[in-house]
């Protein structure tokens, strides 16, 4: 986990976090009866084999993201981005404005990343997604 937290006259001003720990900032997982931070208003969940029997758990490979929205930590966004993930749950954002990108995995589009004020998160690994990655821990860098 990635996480840059800026602390400014006793008030936590800044959150940017990536990799898997961003499902640490929703509500709750269906994983577990515990809790999550309940930064962002989603919830973690699991892929479904019900309603997609050929779905392969964990969701293990490359995929393209599509941007949700328009972002400074999208500037420059590739064709087609990809990036590597490795999971078995996704976020579901209930807010409109919070998704960053998306992601089709299956019958189930999820979303990758958010972005709600001072809150970000992503699903993939960038550090393990080559030039995409690279462009992404570039406009993160910039953005903190």
């Amino acid at each position: 986990m990635i996480a840059i937290v800026d602390y400014g006259v006793g008030n936590l001003n800044s959150i940017r976090n990536m990799l898997d720990k961003m499902q640490l900032m929703t509500r709750g997982s269906e994983e577990g009866a515990l809790p999550g931070l309940g930064w962002v208003q989603a919830t973690t969940r699991r892929f479904d084999r019900r309603t997609d029997p050929a779905l392969k758990i964990p969701h293990m490979g490359w995929n393209v993201a599509r941007p949700a929205k328009e972002s400074a930590l999208l500037r420059e966004c590739p064709e087609e981005p990809r990036f590597y993930f490795t999971h078995s749950y996704y976020v579901s954002c209930d807010l409109p404005d919070d998704p960053l990108l998306k992601v089709r995995h299956g019958a189930t589009t999820f979303d990758a990343g958010f972005e709600h004020g001072n809150l970000m998160g992503v699903q993939f690994h960038p550090e393990k997604s080559h030039r995409f990655g690279m462009w992404f821990l570039k406009n993160f860098a910039e953005c903190c």
